[in-house]
Parts: structure tokens; C-alpha cells; sequence
């Protein structure tokens, strides 16, 4: 758990989403908002179990009032066993 102040809640700092690709590399998607308003010893803490990957997405937390987890979809599916 890595405590945010509430200035950082309303830069959207609270609206990540963990990601991992096909390789099993983890990812930490946040907006670029999100991003400049954590401290660096957050970031350190954040990038010990995955990598940062901040977007610029700012017509999107302006107008569209959400942010990176809000536009992502987290989709989940079952591996198929054959036999």
C-alpha cells in the first residue's frame, strides 16, 4: 500500500491499473497527471513490482471525468486445457 495525499486523488493518482503482458512482465499504467504528482520514494516504492508506464491522456481526465483505469478494460478469460 502506498498512501497518497488528497491532492494526488484528484490528479487521479488513485486510478492505476496493474497490467502484465504475454511474457509475464508487469506493468503499472497511470496517467501522466497521475505520475507528476507522485513523490520520487512513491515512484521507488511503485517500480519495485513493475514498471512505470505513465500516458498522456489529458482531454480525456478534463473532460471525461475518469482517467487510465477508467478507459481499460480488464478482461479475464480461463486457459483451455487439451487434452
Amino acid at each position: 500500500i502506498v498512501p497518497i495525499t488528497r491532492d494526488q486523488m484528484n490528479s487521479f493518482a488513485g486510478n492505476m491499473l496493474l497490467v502484465k503482458n504475454t511474457t509475464g512482465e508487469k506493468y503499472l499504467v497511470m496517467s501522466q497527471s497521475a505520475f507528476t504528482v507522485l513523490r520520487s520514494d512513491q515512484k521507488e516504492t511503485l517500480a519495485t513490482h513493475a514498471a512505470l508506464l505513465p500516458v498522456p491522456i489529458p482531454m480525456i481526465e478534463q473532460t471525461g471525468g475518469g482517467s487510465v483505469r477508467c478507459m481499460m478494460a480488464e478482461v479475464f478469460f480461463e486457459k483451455r486445457i487439451r487434452d
